[in-house]
Formats: C-alpha cells, structure tokens, sequence
C-alpha cells in the first residue's frame, strides 16, 4: 500500500510539472508576441516624425482659426450692412407706395393729345474747357468796353 501512495505523489508531481510546462510555454509565447510588438512599435517612432507633424497640423489649426474669426467679422458686418440697406430700401418703398398714388394721379393729369413738341433748334456743341491746374493763373477773356455815344 505504500506504492500507491506514492505512485499518487508522482502521478501530480507529473501533472504539476505538465500544467507548469504548459504555463512557461504560454509565458514563453506572451513574452515573443510582446517583443515582436516592441520592435514593431520602434520601427514606427524611428520612421515617422509624428512630433513634428502635430506640431505642423497645430500652427495651421491656429492659422485656420484666426482665419475664421476674420471671416466672421466680415460676415458680421456684412450682415449689418445688409439689414441697415434692407431698412433704408423698405423706407424709400413705403414712400413711393404712399406717393404713388400722387404721381399717377400728376402725370395722367395732362392729356396726351394736347401736348405739342417744340421744335428742335440746332445748337453748336461746347467747346471744351482747359484744365485748371495749381501752378497755372486762371486765363480770364478781357471785357470788351462798350463806348455810349453822347447825346447831342
């Protein structure tokens, strides 16, 4: 009977010693799989300059953010504007509609067929006028002096 116990013991001391092996493996295989993952990682940060690109992308976040306030500022006041003409318009509208009225009544007033166009007189163009400059004295025409007679 002392056999059998002890065949037990060696049976779990065998069974340990597989359940162990099996955990190294497992320890063995974690412990590649996170080397291969370090080098992996290395061979990134020793490829790409990712610092210097955020930095990059971060001035032109800031420009593009500048930009944009600009702009708003100018649609603001464009939209200012906007309203004050929009304002002004409906005025000058309100006013021909309350004088329109007035108009319509002033030039259906005179019948067309009594008007009589005036005949065309022929005119002699203007003559252009010089320039006046800073340096230059005005040129003025002397007046002609218009000698009366005497009366007798």
């Amino acid at each position: 009977m002392n056999n059998n116990p002890l065949k037990e013991v060696i049976q779990w001391l065998e069974e340990e010693i597989h359940s162990l092996e099996g955990e190294i493996n497992v320890r063995n295989e974690t412990l590649n799989s996170l080397k291969h993952l370090i080098d992996q990682l290395n061979s990134f940060e020793d490829s790409s300059d990712y610092k210097v690109r955020c930095e990059q992308l971060e001035h032109e976040l800031e420009t593009e953010k500048q930009r944009l306030v600009k702009l708003h500022d100018h649609y603001r006041k464009i939209e200012s504007e906007y309203s004050q003409i929009k304002a002004e318009l409906q005025g000058w509208q309100n006013w021909f509609y309350k004088n329109k009225e007035i108009y319509d009544r002033l030039f259906t007033a005179a019948p067309i067929d009594t008007y009589e166009p005036v005949e065309r007189q022929s005119f002699e163009p203007l003559k252009p006028r010089p320039i006046k400059t800073k340096n230059e004295p005005v040129k003025t025409k002397k007046k002609k002096r218009i000698k009366r007679k005497k009366k007798e």
